[in-house]
């Protein structure tokens, strides 16, 4: 009977010590601890979360050392991609930490809940502002100008507790990712992208993004294509459209021509204003973190904001690469091959840098199908 019991209680310390490494390697994710998860509020998530079959500890680890530092960088597109890969198969845990240490860091370089956006408060009539890429040169706020500005930010003493942020990348066709993006509490998507995908990139807009060339180059600067885009722009229905109008002299007669025009067309949509300040401030923490880029992509601004905004951040089609993680070629947007001016943006530079948060638990990218 001893020898039993013996034998018995080694195999009860042999479970447990198993469990503790398959919850500390691999999250523990069966089933129920899945579901329980899901419900709690450290770990709620936009999308149920599925550990593969099989993790490979080893290259997770390898990975994730070398995210610690700035090695990947380094590496090309493909040997990059191959780390990617390496890295999807590893569970994915949120880090409470990681978030408010974001928050805090952003919270006190830029302030998006208060500067964000141009507002009859932080610029009143009077107020004089330089542009963001051009220093030297300045704009007086003016009574037509400030009657076009929001009294306050939208976004001042808000904390949204989930938030999707929506690239436009080709990863996001055939990925069925649009129901889990629509179930964010607010989600925010880049550069007036059409929203005939449903299935792949939901409908629900809370906030979107548009580049003065969108205006220009998709609708001749509104001067002869002003019904096609307000009949484009009644996707959006109540969303804040947010543009650069001070980011430079020549956005600013656009930016506020797109205003115009959703008063003309009787749209519902609200136009906000990037404030210049906080664009030259971001621009300032992000290359002191050491993003090399021209200029700040319109996402990377996005997400940074949301990083401030948000509790819990999920990027949907930020995919810096020509294949899927099955080696698949993929469009670089969902709608079009296009591909952005290589001097501006960096966008691998930045995707680095979205890993390394996905990494510490700050953000999550959703690097697959969502089936």
């Amino acid at each position: 009977m001893k020898t039993w019991l013996k034998y018995f209680s080694l195999l009860l310390l042999g479970s447990a010590a198993l469990a503790v490494y398959y919850v500390k390697y691999t999250g523990g994710m069966n089933a129920k601890a899945q579901e329980m998860r899901e419900w709690t509020p450290e770990f709620r998530t936009v999308r149920p979360f599925v550990v593969p079959e099989k993790v490979n500890i080893d290259a997770c680890i390898k990975v994730k050392k070398l995210l610690h530092g700035n090695s990947l960088k380094r590496l090309q597109t493909k040997q990059l991609l191959t780390k990617v890969f390496d890295l999807s198969g590893c569970p994915w845990i949120g880090s409470s930490i990681q978030r408010r240490s974001y928050r805090r860091r952003l919270a006190q370089c830029c302030n998006a809940s208060h500067q964000l956006i141009v507002t009859q408060e932080n610029s009143p009539v009077g107020h004089t502002m330089s542009y963001e890429t051009d220093a030297k040169r300045k704009v007086k706020v003016t009574d037509e100008m400030f009657q076009l500005f929001v009294e306050t930010s939208p976004f001042k003493n808000k904390r949204y507790e989930t938030c999707s942020v929506v690239g436009n990348g080709g990863i996001l066709l055939g990925s069925f990712c649009g129901d889990n993006i629509d179930q964010a509490d607010f989600v925010f998507r880049i550069n007036l992208p059409p929203l005939n995908y449903t299935d792949d990139v939901g409908t629900k807009v809370d906030l979107v993004t548009a580049k003065p060339s969108i205006i220009v180059n998709r609708f001749e600067n509104l001067n002869s294509r002003r019904k096609s885009f307000g009949d484009f722009m009644q996707a959006y229905k109540n969303a804040y459209i947010l543009m650069p109008a001070f980011s430079s002299p020549s956005n600013m007669p656009i930016a506020f021509k797109v205003h115009y025009t959703l008063e003309d067309f009787g749209l519902n949509q609200t136009m906000l204003y990037y404030h210049p300040d906080y664009m030259k401030k971001l621009a300032i923490y992000w290359k002191a973190a050491g993003v090399e880029a021209v200029r700040l992509s319109s996402g990377f601004m996005i997400v940074s904001a949301a990083l401030e905004l948000c509790n819990k951040v999920t990027l949907y089609g930020f995919w810096p690469f020509d294949e899927d993680l099955h080696r698949n070629p993929i469009l670089h947007h969902y709608y079009d091959d296009v591909r952005p001016k290589p001097a501006m943006h960096n966008m691998p530079d930045e995707f680095f840098f979205y890993l390394q948060m996905h990494n510490q638990g700050a953000l999550q990218i959703q690097m697959d199908n969502c089936f």
